[in-house]
């Protein structure tokens, strides 16, 4: 009897002793990510739709010509919207209301520049070698993130309730995570450094089966156009905070596809958007109430770049 009892206290011990992983184990767990969508045992439905209707814009406005590779915008106050492009570092003020550009602000040199946010008075843009630059009073500084071009870093948003800036990653996810994943990264605040984990992760296959089969679920506009399957390799080029909810919104360019995330990462909606609309969606923002800007650049039949407003609706 008292070998039976030593020999079961052994097991036990074995069983529940950190010592008893293997190496492997053990390396694998230390680059687990902090928030994956497959992470929960019973995780939300994820709905069918989100509470935009985006076939049918608000609002539509046409940029010039010199926004026709139009890359990401933000919104600067109540009346304009200030967008970037892919070529020359310049902020453009567009204004709502005569629906022009106001003022050309050069902030740095010719560069593949994708995304935009503003916090304050600031003005922060990512390129797409993970190169981060704030633009204040004039002046322009530049920052290593410690992400790089392998990741290609499309996306950037204020998170006004961490008070940290979000970056999503159009390729590589880094982290030790699969090529089947996409990666949405936090900067620390001050340095700017990328934290080690992910602060978000999407899976590719869950925004695949999340999302509507093309022939059964696509949107038209009532224009003539065909879409694509949205979740067939999500690639972020636009990141958003909702300022009600705090739920991540994350928009896929080359797929044409938007996704929601609930504040622990878990996704909630993927959702194709309609071609005609959007030949290439490349960034959004949020009004303080909801409503939702989502910018596309110019299609091979049309040489606008255009910019849709898409009211909030009750679910």
């Amino acid at each position: 009897m008292k070998n039976l009892l030593f020999a079961l206290l052994t097991l036990s011990a074995a069983c529940s002793s950190p010592a008893a992983k293997s190496s492997e184990y053990v390396a694998a767990e230390a680059t687990l990510p902090v928030r994956n969508v497959n992470q929960r045992t019973a995780q939300p439905a994820v709905r069918a739709t989100m509470s935009y209707d985006f076939t049918r814009p608000a609002a539509t406005y046409a940029m010039p010509s010199e926004l026709a590779e139009l890359s990401g915008i933000a919104l600067a106050g109540t009346t304009h919207i200030t967008g970037i492009e892919d070529e020359t570092g310049n902020l453009y003020e567009y204004n709502l209301h005569t629906k022009k550009v106001d003022r050309v602000i050069p902030f740095a040199g010719s560069g593949d520049y994708e995304d935009v946010a503003r916090v304050g008075s600031d003005w922060f843009i990512m390129r797409s070698d993970g190169k981060l630059f704030r633009y204040s009073n004039g002046k322009t500084e530049e920052f290593e993130t410690g992400l790089s071009f392998a990741n290609e870093t499309e996306g950037l948003t204020y998170d006004a309730a961490s008070k940290t800036l979000l970056v999503a990653c159009k390729a590589e996810p880094g982290a030790g995570l699969s090529y089947g994943q996409r990666a949405i990264y936090r900067l620390q605040p001050g340095t700017f450094k990328a934290e080690a984990k992910p602060a978000y992760i999407l899976d590719i296959e869950s925004i695949r089966n999340a999302s509507p089969a093309p022939e059964a679920g696509s949107q038209k506009s009532g224009k003539k156009g065909k879409k694509k399957d949205s979740g067939r390799a999500f690639s972020p080029s636009a990141v958003a905070v909702h300022p009600v909810t705090g739920h991540v919104f994350v928009l896929s360019a080359k797929q044409n596809g938007i996704v929601e995330l609930d504040t622990n990462g878990q996704l909630l909606a993927a959702q194709p958007l309609p071609d005609d609309l959007f030949p290439q969606a490349e960034g959004m923002t949020f009004t303080a109430s909801g409503d939702l800007y989502v910018a596309t650049e110019a299609g091979k039949g049309s040489g606008e770049a255009m910019i849709h407003l898409f009211r909030a609706q009750a679910r």
